[in-house]
This record gives C-alpha cells, structure tokens and sequence, in this order.
C-alpha cells in the first residue's frame, strides 16, 4: 500500500473539546498511518451531510450514540468507544494506604460507577470506594483520599491527598475492531497489542516497589493478565506456564483452567510440540482443525535480578478460515461443560448430587417446574441449568421478577411472544400479589390446559419454573397463594439445599472462589486461613447460603496481606454475631486476661498471678474455669506442661 494513502477516514463527535483532542490525538498515534481522524462538537452537527466522506463515526460512549439526534447513513459504521482508565497510573493508585475509603471523582454517575468496576477488575480491590460527582454531597468526613479521572476541580476542597489519572483513554479493543473494519494489515495490529500489554505488565512490575511483599505483586499482574481483553500466557525460561487466561485457553480449545506448570508447547497442537518460542517474534499457528490459522504473538521481558520471562498472546488477527459450524455435542458433554460452570457441580453430598440427576432428567420434558428453597441456595442457577440442558437452549431465556400490581394481561402477553419456544422463570412467585396470580391462572390456562381453543394471539409454547422460598403450599393453606396457580406451575417439583446441610462441600467451596479472585490454585484456605477462622468458617450456618459464602470470601480475599487471616478479619456483621452472646463472670475474665498476657502460663501461675492481683481463687475452682473458658473455645488447656493459651476467639471477647 502507498503509505500516503489512506484506508479511510474516521470522525470523532463528543460534546467536549478536550476529549475530541485526547481521543484524536492517541488513535493518530496508534493508526494515523492508515486512517485520518477528524473531529465534531455534537452542538456543531446540525446536518447529516457533515458526515459524507466518512467510513466510521466514533462516539466517546454507548449514551452518546444512543442519543445522537442525527439519523447517519447505515453504510457508515457507528461505533462506541470502550473506555478505560490508564494503566499508566496503576503505581500510583497503589501507594494509597490498602483498606482507605477514596472518593472516586467524575462528571457523572455512570462514568464514575463504571471507572470503579474498572479499577476492581484490574484487582485493585484494597480500597472502599466511595462515588463522588455532581450533585453528591461530601458527608464522609473520614475520607482523605481521593481518585478523579481528568476532573480535579470537582474534588472537594477539603481532600488533602488527590491523584488525577487523568480522561479514560480508549481501550485496546476498540483498536482492534477499527482494525479490523479497516482491514488494517495484521502486522499492525500486532504491534498495537504488543505495546498494549507490555504497557501494562511493565506498569505492574515496577510497582512492586510499594507493595509489602512478592505475592501481592504476583497476585495483581494475575488479575490484570486475567482481565486483559486479549488472550494471554506468560511462561518462564524453562517453557512451563504461569500463568493463562481464559481466552487464551478457549482460542484453543483448551478443557482444563488449571494450566500452572505445564509446558507451554503441550497447550498447542501436536505439530509445535517441538518449537522453541524462546525469542520474539509472530508465529503462525495452524489449529487442530487443519482449517483455521491464528497469529501467535510472543514476547520476551527481562527484569533486574530475575530470568526472563515470555508473554504468548493473540493480537487480535483475524483467522484465514472461520472455523467451521460448533458440531452438536452429546447431551451428557453439554450438561457437564455447563454444570462444572457453577459451584453446584462441587458438591461431594449425596443430596446435591441427587439434585442434579433430577435437574439433567426433568430438562428433557416439558413440564411446569417449581423450584423451592431457600434464598441464596440457586435456585435461578438451576433453573437455566435446566434451560441450557432442554431442546429449549437456542430461545430466550426470560425472568419475570416479582411484579407488584403493574403487570397487565397485554404485558405478560408480551412477554410470553417474546419468550415463545424459550423458558420463562416467575421468580420468587410466592410474593406476586393475588390479582397478579389471578391473571397469571387465566393466562397459563390457555398456555398449558386448552391449547387449542385459545386464541391464535395467545397460543405460546413456552416452558414455565416458578422460584418460590420453602414451602409455598403452606401459602396455598392460608389463602395467600391461588390453589389453582400451584397446581399449574408445580407439575414437578426441585428442592434446593442450604450449605449448613452440604458442610462437607464449603472447603471446596471456599477454594473455588478463592481461585477466581487469585487465579492461583496455590492460594487456598489451608493456606491463608487460621486454623480459628477455618474452623468458624466450615461451622458458621450461612442464613444467605452460597450467596453469603461468596461475599464473605470476596471479603477475606480484599483483606489478605500476606499473613494467615484471623478470626478478627471477619465482617463486622459477623463478629458482632458471634459475640453477641458471650458473657464471661468476673472471674472467667480476669483468668482469660492473664494467660492474653502470660502465654504458656500453668494453674500455678495463673492462680499466683491472680493472687498478686487480690483474686483469690482456689484450685478446683481455677479448673473449672479453665475448663469452661476452653469448652467455649477462649482457651488452649494443653494436657502436658504446656500450659494455657488464649484462642483467636479469646482475643475476640477479650477486645469486645
């Protein structure tokens, strides 16, 4: 191509200048050698002629093109931008002490909103962050921090410590699909993502200066890599992997997510079994299809005091053949790739496991389905289980949510057109008000009971799960659930199980998550717990089931810092729970406060020291105190010459 021709012209509409210029002046940086960037105030475009010439109009954001009120021609491609926040500034954001409050500062509520999800993926997940832009009032007199993206001035005043990561920039994938509308030789694309990554990973390496040791360094470069919107791996100078993204895995059909020290040439096709990817370079690699060619891009970083390291990715090239149609899979490989998905298919009790025999069978029919069970034990999980499982799985999949009174026969008419030869849920139907229930009889008895007297207009071959909490015929009883509504939706019947009735599984459980928010399977619960914790954790009731473990270990994950976790770290809630029944006498408290300050301490010295104190206690009184304090688990009462040592829930009730 002559370089001074361009492939086409690109125009860039916001409504403030300053991004106009940013947004011009990185994508110029980037594919100025193909492609000529102009720009428009949205004010200034009055006419839909100002758009001729043109082969892609760029909007800062999904809103903006949604609200353009210029109709523009549907030959010229109408893109959003995905935007993000600079990598650049990923060092300084994690000198802020770890657990602040920051106020995160922007022009509006789902740009600030969004630029916080943001950051969290990226793994910095050590802050509160609290949303701050117009119309917000600056109430949290604790926050001293504060985050804004390129909009100082709306900072309160008040905020000593304020870190500018300046405007969102455009996010790689962006690139990527210019590129590709553009046909952008794919030499350039490489280089682009190239740039991209290494940006980043070279970002997260000079950070570790500010981060009190190794493994929260490797902890965040494992969330980033895993958030990368490009397949990544990264292995080290013996060939075997570190690290491997998910979209790396699925570009080559890859069945497992546990890659971590294997060799990399292994994850390829057999035919590069024997190639050194030890140097940079592009390699092209013919997928086991014998079809389909991606561009495998690898590049080497070398850092002070460490072997090199090699990063493999996919710059986002496009394939010289599309793989050919997905053949139809088995249903038994159907069900198990979806239910390894969900943390259901972990369970080793006998009840989970009959549950799910129940769920592959009952999606082979038609039937209505009642799913009943506690909040939090997945009920809407199982009910797309049985969705994706059902000859249903290429239709919709549609929830109707607890309505109030404001659902009419016309939109549940709607709904159901919508949802035809799909799965509709009526979730938690057991709080639909009776005038709902009411019309939801009228409407179902045409579905189900007279097919074919029903009005054109209202015959539907939709199959109906009801979600509804333990029990809904006890509702029937007492009149507040339509008889004949029951009997409609619970032709079949699922009953999920709570987690203090499956405790063997929360190990597994707690691992599963933890490897999803570490991407490293050597970051398990033996390994960042306490013994205490652990023991608390397997033992706790979880009222909020699945859901409550989840958060619980988002909230132990945010919290780690390279020490075993304490029964202290717990939420607040949760402490406050456990101690909101203790009470101790006078006596049970001065001996626990004694061995907090005398570890190893004996009877001996624990009634000598009381004794000093002007307690005076005799000896079969001081053991049936020890023995209480250790049967309530304050206490260690070693059987030899150990002594007495407080437990971390001892340091609980001693600090309550």
């Amino acid at each position: 191509m002559n370089r001074t021709q361009k492939l086409g012209n690109v125009l860039i509409i916001s409504s403030r200048k300053r991004m106009l210029s940013e947004f011009q002046s990185y994508l110029h940086s980037v594919l100025g050698e193909y492609l000529t960037f102009n720009t428009l105030l949205r004010e200034q475009a009055t006419d839909p002629s100002l758009f001729r010439g043109y082969q892609c109009v760029l909007f800062p954001t999904v809103r903006a093109l949604e609200t353009f009120p210029l109709t523009i021609d549907s030959s010229i491609l109408q893109l959003a931008c995905d935007r993000v926040f600079n990598h650049m500034f990923l060092d300084k954001i994690i000198q802020i002490p770890p657990h602040e409050r920051v106020y995160l500062v922007n022009d509006d509520k789902s740009s600030t909103l969004d630029i916080i999800s943001q950051l969290e993926e990226c793994g910095i997940t050590q802050y509160d962050f609290v949303p701050f832009y117009p119309g917000c009032k600056d109430t949290e007199s604790d926050i001293q921090f504060a985050i804004t993206a390129g909009e100082p001035q709306l900072v309160p005043s008040r905020i000593p410590n304020v870190l500018d990561i300046g405007n969102r920039i455009i996010d790689i994938s962006t690139i990527l699909q210019l590129c590709e509308y553009f046909n952008i030789p794919l030499q350039t694309v490489n280089r682009v993502s190239r740039n991209y990554v290494n940006q980043i990973l070279h970002t997260v390496k000079t950070s570790e200066t500010y981060y009190t040791n190794y493994v929260q360094t490797e902890q965040l470069m494992q969330v980033i890599l895993f958030s990368l919107p490009v397949g990544v791996c990264l292995f080290g100078a013996d060939g075997r992997i570190q690290f491997m993204n998910a979209k790396f895995a699925h570009a080559f059909s890859l069945p497992s997510s546990n890659f971590e020290g294997q060799p990399f040439s292994e994850c390829l096709p057999p035919a590069y079994a024997d190639t050194a990817f030890d140097r940079n370079g592009d390699w092209t690699i013919l997928l086991s299809d014998q079809k389909t060619q991606i561009t495998l891009s690898v590049l080497s970083m070398v850092f002070p005091d460490t072997e090199p390291v090699f990063l493999a990715f996919l710059p986002g090239g496009r394939s010289t053949e599309a793989p050919a149609a997905e053949e139809e899979k088995t249903e038994e490989s159907t069900f198990f790739a979806f239910s390894r998905t969900f943390s259901l298919s972990l369970s080793h009790a006998d009840s989970v496991q009959n549950l799910m025999t129940q769920v592959r069978h009952l999606a082979l029919f038609d039937f209505p389905i009642l799913i009943q069970g506690e909040s939090g034990t997945q009920r809407r999980t199982l009910a797309r289980a049985i969705h994706n499982f059902s000859r249903r799985h290429h239709y919709p999949f549609s929830v109707l949510h607890s309505p109030g009174n404001n659902l009419t026969e016309a939109s549940l008419l709607r709904l159901l057109a919508e949802t035809n030869h799909g799965t509709l849920v009526l979730s938690q139907v057991d709080r639909f008000p009776l005038a709902i229930q009411d019309l939801l009889v009228n409407v179902l008895t045409n579905v189900y009971g007279n097919f074919f007297s029903a009005p054109e207009t209202h015959r539907f071959d939709v199959r109906i799960i009801a979600i509804a909490d333990d029990n809904l015929y006890k509702k029937v009883e007492k009149g507040t659930f339509l008889r004949e509504l029951f009997h409609l939706l619970s032709a079949s019947e699922l009953q999920t199980v709570p987690i203090r009735r499956r405790r063997e599984d929360i190990p597994d459980l707690l691992n599963y998550f933890l490897l999803q928010f570490f991407h490293n399977s050597d970051m398990t619960c033996d390994r960042i717990f306490s013994e205490g914790l652990l023991r608390f954790l397997k033992e706790y009731a979880y009222p909020g089931n699945i859901h409550e473990l989840y958060n619980l270990s988002c909230s132990l994950f945010t919290r780690y810092n390279s020490h075993k976790l304490q029964l202290s770290d717990l939420p607040t809630y949760l402490r406050s729970r456990q101690m909101a029944d203790v009470s101790l006498t006078d006596l049970q408290y001065q001996v626990l406060s004694f061995v907090s300050m005398h570890p190893k301490a004996g009877r001996l010295a624990i009634k000598n020291g009381l004794a000093d104190g002007e307690t005076f206690v005799s000896e079969a009184a001081l053991r049936t105190v020890l023995g209480e304090l250790s049967s309530a688990g304050y206490l260690i009462v070693h059987r030899t010459k150990g002594g007495c040592e407080i437990s971390e829930l001892g340091r609980m009730v001693l600090e309550k």
